[in-house]
């Protein structure tokens, strides 16, 4: 009953985040900063915390599983083993993963700055999120939203969604179907390759976790993609 309701609840965030296209986070960022981006997107960053991050954490203690936070539950993993995948991690395979993580990060900064040097377009979307850093002062908000949006859609997407559909129809694979559209549907703002790219980047998030079953490498991951979107493109590729 508790997880039905819950369920309920967290897909009328995410419809209503759709439908609005803003959803809660757009609108406490319209009312907080009219007169200054900068507080409109630290407003944005606080905003996504309260809807995503700390929605999450209450209804996870709610439902007696906030340990599930640093431990992937047996609810979840075991979509992890029927797929082959590990639902857990060891020391050399997060030494792996980090190894990957660092070297594709260079080498999309090294890309990104030496096109931007040459005067050519950089590689990807076209799409800009309105609340990308444009002048230095905004570096810094922008920055808080990426590790806001880091942690709470991971918190949101990757672990609470498809734990309640796993608990109240048995299937935690139709929990991740379910959350991987949810996860789409929310950036439907970003036109339609962009939701495409969306889905896409929540599929991958997704297989890592049902590899690692480490949330914080999902969460850290999600951080940096939101960073170089916010922060990092903006400055080295700034929109003409």
């Amino acid at each position: 009953m508790l997880a039905g309701a819950l369920l309920a609840a967290s897909l009328a965030i995410v419809g209503y985040g759709w439908w609005t296209g803003k959803g809660f986070a757009g609108r406490i960022a319209a009312l907080a900063g009219p007169t200054s981006r900068a507080r409109m997107i630290v407003a944005w960053a606080a905003g996504t915390w309260v809807t995503y991050g700390l929605s999450s954490l209450l209804a996870l203690i709610l439902l007696g599983q906030i340990d599930a936070v640093a431990t992937m539950p047996p609810d979840l993993q075991i979509v992890a083993w029927r797929f082959g995948l590990s639902g857990g991690s060891d020391a050399g395979m997060l030494l792996w993963l980090g190894a990957c993580l660092a070297a594709g990060v260079v080498a999309g900064v090294a890309v990104l700055a030496l096109r931007n040097r040459l005067g050519k377009r950089p590689i990807g979307l076209a799409y800009r999120s309105p609340a990308a850093a444009r002048v230095a002062g905004e570096r810094l908000p922008a920055a808080l939203l990426a590790l806001s949006a880091g942690v709470s859609e991971g918190l949101f997407f990757r672990l609470l969604l498809p734990l309640l559909v796993a608990l109240v129809f048995g299937s935690a694979a139709l929990g991740y179907a379910v959350s991987l559209v949810a996860f789409a549907a929310l950036h439907g703002h970003q036109g339609r390759v962009g939701m495409i790219a969306v889905t896409l980047v929540g599929a991958w998030l997704t297989y890592l976790y049902l590899l690692t079953g480490a949330l914080w490498v999902v969460v850290l991951l999600h951080v940096l993609i939101d960073l170089h979107a916010l922060v990092l493109r903006p400055r080295l590729a700034p929109a003409t």
